[in-house]
């Protein structure tokens, strides 16, 4: 026996249509938090160095790509710096802020760290040499 709706082709495409736009729209409201978890702006009180480039202190935005990359951006939107991501690491809090941790030697100060709010973190530098850390943001700043 055939139901109404099979013996009206057009009102079976229109059926059709409206699942495929709501398994649309259900995905795309999956994949927006999802996008936001990679990106962060942080504010650095001090110079410092990011990828081998010297970073005036500063706003960046901060966003983790595919391939384990982390392209900084300065606050007019310009890529000012890029590093690879060396490892994941993980999370040792709740914290549900950005934090940054920054190796200083001799004076100078260089990105190590960026874990983003409820996630593991990205190493993107190790650091063999005997040195200090410097942390920005998070529940837990210090010099």
């Amino acid at each position: 026996m055939r139901t109404r709706l099979a013996t009206r082709p057009g009102l079976r495409m229109v059926h059709i249509g409206l699942v495929v736009a709501s398994l649309g729209i259900g995905v795309a409201g999956f994949a927006a938090p999802a996008d936001a978890q990679g990106r962060a702006r942080v504010k650095v009180d001090f110079d410092f160095v990011a990828g081998g480039k010297d970073m005036p202190a500063g706003s960046y935005d901060l966003e983790v790509q595919e391939g384990g990359r982390l392209s900084i951006r300065s606050a007019d939107g310009k890529v000012t710096g890029i590093m690879q991501v060396v490892t994941r690491l993980g999370r040792h809090d709740t914290d549900t802020e950005t934090e940054l941790v920054f190796d200083k030697v001799k004076g100078e100060s260089y990105l190590s760290e960026l874990w983003l709010p409820n996630s593991d973190g990205y190493l993107l530098l190790t650091t063999p040499a005997d040195h200090e850390h410097r942390v920005v943001g998070g529940s837990r700043s210090r010099k």
